[in-house]
């Protein structure tokens, strides 16, 4: 018994150091990209084939193509690729390799732009890997951002109202590096997107008292490039997203002295994702119609439109408060079921709109919109196999689009 007993402090003294090794900037050297974020206009219909199960090898008249039109042809790779950059490097240090690329992600070069305006974002630094067959396999990671399973994943956490919460988040990444199921975070400025979003790779948690801090892997800032907005700033232990024990707040500087902040109850998302999720290929939102109460719809959204609110068909359950600038605080009239298209490429527009092209939702029952537009405008929903479009030109007057009037008239 005491030679038991003995061991079994040996092993608890052992997991005790592992646990509280000193933060290990060594670990972005060995698992990441030499070259920064990267951007790409269009994105054509071969790739998109190959980012989803299902899709038919030439565009057709279809919910595919409505979906490769609105969201992914220019909308999701033209300001970055941080989500395929993240899961892929990923997915090569957990398999050994993926889609023909082997780890180390840094020993494939990049080509340079040679931008000198320290202004501007640090995607415009680089062109991307020199390797076009690797570019193309990024780019069809970085579309697994929009399949079922991973806005599923994202629907639950916002069902749960922790979308927000830097505690949760922080306990979700330790749960998530103890499993061996490398997460990474999803973050955005603000719930809609007119601060963009961007995605980061958590590999250390540390906690000082009531400040906790989540140290990441920001493929803006290259561990290779030289100075504050790339190596120094792993040495200097700059590299963190810091969370309030207490009361849940979260913030994170992106580049150029950008903060992107939150709490349970304002500002952006911070979500993490395990890599078994966020690196899986599945098929797009639409095409799983027998998932009942789990399918996936999608409000789709063309001109110059502002969503004012969004309910569910009784009126009880809101998106948005009652200014409509973010959302509804009481969790028993709060619509948890629904998100916009906020794409995760890093983007950090100067200023923006607060608009979305669009939105996803889940359930059985259909949702209405409250809207107002200038100028020609069209919005459809499809709806468990159906699709449902209204389109008219506004000016500036509130409108309303229900689903289920257009059911009721056969539409």
């Amino acid at each position: 018994m005491k030679t038991r007993y003995f061991i079994l402090i040996v092993f608890a003294s052992l997991f005790m150091q592992t646990r509280t090794a000193a933060q290990d900037t060594n670990w972005v050297k060995n698992n990441t990209w030499y070259f920064d974020n990267f951007v790409r206009d269009t994105l054509p219909w071969s790739i998109f084939r190959e980012t989803f199960i299902g899709v038919a090898p030439a565009p057709a008249a279809d919910f595919d193509q409505l979906f490769y039109s609105l969201m992914y042809q220019t909308k999701l790779a033209g300001p970055g690729h941080c989500y395929g950059m993240d899961v892929m490097s990923m997915l090569m240090k957990k398999n050994g390799g993926f889609l023909g690329y082997c780890h180390p992600p840094y020993v494939y070069n990049g080509s340079y732009a040679n931008n000198t305006n320290p202004a501007s974002m640090p995607s415009n630094d680089t062109v991307g890997p020199t390797d076009r067959t690797l570019r193309t396999a990024i780019e069809i990671v970085h579309g697994y951002q929009i399949n079922h399973g991973f806005l599923s994943f994202l629907l639950d956490v916002i069902a749960i109202h922790k979308n927000r919460d830097g505690r949760y988040a922080y306990q979700q990444v330790d749960y998530d590096l103890a499993k061996d199921d490398q997460p990474i975070i999803s973050i955005s400025g603000a719930l809609t997107p007119d601060k963009g979003g961007h995605v980061l790779i958590p590999y250390y948690t540390e906690t000082a008292g009531s400040t906790k801090k989540i140290y990441v892997y920001d493929p803006n800032r290259s561990w290779y490039k030289a100075g504050a907005t790339g190596h120094d700033w792993y040495t200097a232990r700059n590299n963190f997203i810091e969370v309030n024990g207490t009361t849940g707040a979260w913030k994170y500087t992106m580049c150029c002295d950008t903060v992107w902040a939150g709490d349970p109850g304002s500002g952006g998302n911070l979500l993490v994702i395990p890599l078994s999720i966020a690196g899986r290929k599945d098929r797009l939102p639409q095409s799983l119609l027998a998932d009942g109460s789990y399918a996936i719809n999608t409000i789709m959204i063309w001109g110059d439109v502002q969503v004012e609110q969004i309910t569910d068909i009784s009126g009880r359950k809101r998106y948005f408060n009652a200014d409509g600038t973010d959302m509804e605080p009481c969790e028993e009239n709060r619509l948890d079921n629904v998100m916009p298209f906020i794409p995760l490429d890093a983007a950090l527009p100067s200023k923006g709109t607060g608009k979305t092209n669009a939105y996803f939702f889940r359930g059985i029952d259909p949702v209405d919109l409250q809207y107002r537009t200038r100028g020609d405008y069209r919005i459809g929903m499809i709806h468990h196999g159906k699709y449902y479009e209204v389109k008219g030109n506004g000016k500036g007057e509130v409108q309303y689009f229900r689903v289920r009037n257009l059911m009721k008239e056969g539409k």
